[in-house]
């Protein structure tokens, strides 16, 4: 007679180790996550600078008449005013920093009744510093930070005084105050000229 090997126990034993294998939970694997945080739309303002000048109002002119130095020393002083106060704005929790969300939660922010979406989520002397601080963010690894310090925040508004936009928009309005043919190089305003720029 042949031989028989006791195999029987050693394959039902294999087939209930897998069966019991089997109704183990497995454990999940944790594929990271896709973020989708984005940044809000903010349109670029048809002007920058003219609704700060009209806001700070005030011009301390040398000898009587205010020079091209004299208008890009005010117009510096101005905006990086206006800068600072719409940082401190933006920063909800005055924690030195700007979150993405803290961008988000003004952006976003219902329009009052009779005033378009514009003319309620971009105050005039805000809306220059949002776009700036969108594009800001739009530029970064967001999966890594979505925040930025307000000190890091100077060298931003900076490089919004040296835009050629920028530039080109402060050498028409020195040329729309002191008048048709003066000229921003070598021609200047009078306090009467401004003041009745501002009347405008």
């Amino acid at each position: 007679f042949p031989m028989r090997f006791p195999m029987s126990f050693p394959i039902h034993g294999f087939l209930l180790l897998e069966l019991v294998v089997a109704r183990q939970p497995q454990p999940q694997r944790h594929q990271p996550q896709m973020s989708y945080v984005s940044v809000p739309s903010v349109p670029e303002p048809a002007s920058y600078l003219r609704p700060l000048l009209r806001e700070a109002r005030d011009l301390a002119l040398s000898a009587g008449d205010c020079y091209e130095a004299c208008f890009v020393a005010h117009v510096d002083s101005v905006v990086r005013s206006s800068a600072a106060r719409a940082w401190a704005k933006l920063d909800a929790n005055s924690d030195g920093q700007l979150d993405l969300e803290e961008l988000s939660v003004v952006v976003k922010k219902p329009s009052k009744k009779g005033k378009s979406k514009t003319q309620k989520r971009f105050a005039a002397e805000l809306w220059p510093f949002l776009y700036v601080l969108a594009n800001h963010f739009a530029t970064m690894d967001l999966s890594r930070s979505a925040r930025v310090s307000v000190s890091s925040m100077e060298n931003q508004t900076t490089l919004l005084l040296e835009s050629v936009k920028f530039l080109d928009e402060r050498k028409a309005l020195f040329d729309e105050v002191a008048g048709p043919g003066v000229g921003d190089e070598d021609g200047a305003f009078s306090d009467a000229d401004w003041q009745r720029w501002l009347a405008r």
